[in-house]
């Protein structure tokens, strides 16, 4: 038996190639993939495989390519080692630097015993693809899958400039008519692999729920707007989804890159794709640059929120929500930055930072009219209150109203008081604990920072969200036995359900945020932007 090494995974040769698609030797799991036979580890009743590549490297000339299927293997691949993170810089409590492009990867967590029929599948999308950092290594399923039933699957994509980039001179390359959208292309792909493949680890294909978080969240509004996610899923989870809008053919992101050749010494190359390709890992992660969507016919032929409004996205059962101090989050981390409190100069300056995102789409001005620094008790506050109501609370609740139309929606708000984080606040800010941006990933993956199991009452917390989450992917409906029941989403009544320890419908939601307000001033509202 003799063991080939690749990507932070290894293949081991030998004749338990060659035995039926799910086996044990030594406790040690072996699945047979469409592609090929892959070992993983037993772990407390769940079967681990971690680094399972689902992709062909995006390396040299497939750099800034939609992704390629991976090609066969018939030596077993040693599932047991985590894969790398896409390119990224540190950026969070639980980000990693990588510099690795081979980082196409992902991990899946599967009840050891099964008793007929198949689980749900549970597709997880990671967050912070807006900053360029994240990935599935950060992530552990054991206890989701444990005490749930379901089968998880946590996949790595593109991060950054590396999947985002726009330029023409990568245009209409594979039959793609844009550049750009090499995220969305390589979620698709990992849903593909599923397709192929969830029925080898007890999966069921027929009920995959895609979730994420933050940029996973916007992530799963496009793969809901995309043509090309037809039968990748049945259902969709959205939390705390930063919603890009507008979407456009290439505007500010083309902007973007040509701003960038000079650092990528690619301002004055004759064969600009060439360079691109052939730029350092480094300099590529050296640019600030934010995630977006670029609109192409066959992938992303309209914005997402235009695609509710007028009922042509996946109709799906969907969950969406938002968590009640979302900008804490945020404001906290500028302050951090800076490594003082906020003063007001400092709220007017991150305003005007805020505007000039190019998927934001914010009025400078108007929202310092209607967040003025007077009004609040200190500049981060005011702070926390514009990004909480602007960049989440009320375009969820307008995305809600749209899809709510064709399909059943869910809508909730995580209100828990004092919660468990997995990313604290930095201790430089005067902002208290609260539900801010992040707060419910450690309830909905039952792990603190250290990725420790909750104890207490946010145990019972973790165990009801999971609970509504998993018979959501199991039913499209988070209800049943021992929970409150959480009545869905109607545009009369506009009730979302508070999620705390023991949740009730809130009626005033539209209102606590200022949304009405804020569709008046132009602020939000995606049909005056």
């Amino acid at each position: 038996m003799h063991a080939l090494t690749r990507g932070g995974i290894t293949k081991v040769s030998g004749m338990a190639a060659t035995w039926a698609l799910l086996s044990t030797v030594a406790a040690a799991p072996l699945v047979q993939t469409a592609e090929g036979p892959v070992r993983g580890r037993e772990q407390k009743g769940v079967r681990v495989f971690t680094g399972i590549p689902y992709a062909t490297p995006p390396l040299g000339a497939l750099r800034f390519r939609p992704p390629r299927p991976h090609a066969a293997w018939t030596e077993i691949l040693e599932a047991t080692h985590e894969a790398p993170a896409c390119p990224q810089t540190p950026g969070s409590a639980i980000g990693k630097p990588s510099d690795q492009e081979d980082c196409l990867f992902l991990n899946v967590w599967a009840p050891s015993t099964h008793v007929g029929g198949k689980w749900p599948v549970m597709v997880w999308i990671h967050g912070s693809g807006d900053k360029g950092y994240g990935g599935s290594p950060f992530f552990d399923g054991q206890r989701l899958v444990r005490d749930n039933h379901v089968v998880l699957v946590t996949i790595n994509y593109r991060l950054g400039l590396l999947g985002s980039l726009v330029s023409s001179s990568l245009d209409r390359e594979d039959d793609n008519e844009h550049s750009g959208n090499y995220h969305l292309r390589d979620q698709q792909e990992a849903l593909r692999w599923v397709q192929r493949n969830a029925a080898a680890f007890g999966g069921d294909p027929t009920a995959v729920t895609i979730f994420g978080e933050s940029a996973g969240g916007a992530a799963v509004l496009a793969l809901l707007a995309s043509p090309a996610s037809k039968g990748l899923f049945q259902r969709a989870i959205a939390e705390s989804p930063v919603i890009v809008h507008p979407v456009t053919r290439v505007g500010a992101e083309q902007q973007t890159t040509e701003k960038v050749l000079p650092d990528l010494g690619c301002a004055h190359t004759a064969d600009l794709a060439a360079c691109l390709r052939a730029a350092p890992v480094a300099a590529l992660l050296k640019e600030p640059f934010g995630f977006s969507y670029v609109l192409d016919d066959s992938l992303l032929p309209m914005d997402p929120l235009t695609a509710f409004a007028t009922g042509a996205f996946r109709q799906v059962p969907v969950m969406i929500g938002s968590n009640a101090e979302e900008g804490h989050f945020q404001a906290a981390l500028f302050e951090s930055m800076r490594g003082r409190r906020m003063t007001e100069a400092d709220y007017r300056a991150d305003v005007e930072r805020l505007a000039g995102l190019p998927w934001l789409h914010i009025d400078a001005a108007a929202a310092l009219s209607q967040y003025p620094p007077a009004h609040f008790p200190n500049p981060a506050v005011a702070e926390s209150q514009l990004v909480t109501d602007v960049m989440f609370a009320c375009d969820a609740e307008l995305a809600r109203r749209a899809m709510s139309k064709y399909t059943s929606v869910y809508g909730y708000e995580f209100t828990e008081p004092d919660p468990v984080q997995e990313e604290p606040l930095p201790a430089v800010t005067e902002l208290p604990n609260a539900p801010h941006h992040t707060s419910e990933e450690a309830y909905v993956f039952d792990g603190n920072q250290e990725h420790a199991a909750l104890t207490g009452p946010a145990a019972h917390l973790s165990a009801l969200i999971r609970g509504y989450w998993t018979a959501f992917a199991r039913m499209g409906d988070p209800n049943g036995r021992g929970r409150i029941r959480w009545p869905p989403y109607r545009r009369d009544t506009s009730i979302v359900w508070a999620l705390q320890s023991r949740p009730y419908g809130e009626h005033d939601f539209f209102a606590r945020h200022n949304c009405a307000r804020l569709q008046a001033s132009g602020l939000i509202g995606w049909s005056e932007r």
